[in-house]
């Protein structure tokens, strides 16, 4: 699989992803039409020559794409087009393969994590519910990006990366950005572990061929419903992560709930004049991508 598991790949096959923004949609047919344009960039991509000669040769084979959606539970009453659109794609597959000369696609669609494309957005992640109305969202840096000065100067909380054991890590930094979800918004605290679940698995069987990538809160009074379930349903799902809503243990957790006092007081603490990063950072990141092969920080 990918990282995130919601797709399974052969040995060195691509991974292709696109993403829906679902709020944002305003019918079915604008839906249908958004997802064929979107195909026919991925399948363009899933057609190019790779580096690897073999990686060629299996992403041509199998045309596999991800065709996602995200904001899902800020739409639940676009839920219904899912399965229409679907197959309006697999139609339009046949179509488009055989006027191109590729072969069908063994998968078209997905649902991913959806982490940045989400926060552009301004929608909740994929399949989730939003984590909490106000919450710190924490993004780790290298210790020696650029960026980090410029959220110094915003602001915004930095520290140093903390491990279980208290250790700090000198590579790493993570800064601390409040947030808030529109009032409107699902929230996990408002919705069990099954409720997650049994979203997760409508997604599969009206939209996803590849998998439904998925983290479910939970609370530890839940496990034993949670147990039951996958026992009964495991058969209509893929793959399934799971994550305690508070009491993990991680210090530095990528989420964290606060009250809408806190949520201000952080709020207040940032400057929003525009800053601009260090002098001589733009030629830095020009020289290092020059190759056309730009590092990964």
């Amino acid at each position: 699989t990918n990282p995130c598991s919601e797709i399974s790949l052969a040995n060195k096959e691509s991974c292709n992803l696109a993403e829906m923004i679902l709020p944002n949609i305003r019918s079915l047919d604008e839906m249908i039409d958004v997802s064929k344009l979107l195909y026919k960039v991925q399948k363009a991509v899933a057609a190019l020559p790779y580096i690897d000669r073999e990686s060629t040769r299996i992403t041509h084979q199998n045309m596999r794409l991800g065709l996602g959606v995200t904001g899902i539970t800020q739409a639940l009453d676009k839920l219904d087009w899912l399965s229409p659109t679907y197959e309006a794609l697999r139609h339009f597959d046949a179509e488009w393969s055989a006027e191109q000369g590729y072969p069908q696609s063994v998968r078209l669609t997905t649902v991913k994590p959806s982490g940045t494309l989400s926060l552009l957005a301004g929608v909740t992640p994929g399949v989730h519910p939003g984590f909490a109305r106000y919450h710190i969202r924490r993004v780790r840096m290298s210790s020696h990006d650029p960026l980090l000065d410029y959220c110094a100067q915003r602001g915004y909380t930095i520290e140093w990366v903390r491990g279980f054991d208290g250790m700090v890590d000198e590579r790493t930094k993570v800064v601390e950005f409040p947030c808030a979800f529109p009032t409107d918004t699902m929230l996990a605290h408002d919705v069990t572990a099954i409720d997650q679940i049994a979203l997760q698995r409508r997604m599969q069987a009206d939209w996803a061929d590849n998998a439904v990538s998925v983290t479910v809160y939970y609370r530890k009074d839940e496990l034993d419903a949670i147990k039951a379930y996958l026992v009964e349903n495991w058969d209509d799902m893929k793959s399934v992560s799971f994550l305690l809503h508070s009491e993990h243990g991680f210090e530095q957790a990528p989420l964290e709930a606060i009250d809408r006092t806190t949520y201000k007081a952080l709020l207040a603490k940032v400057n929003k004049k525009p800053q601009s990063v260090a002098a001589g950072t733009s030629e830095l990141l020009d020289d290092d991508c020059s190759s056309g092969a730009c590092p990964i920080r």
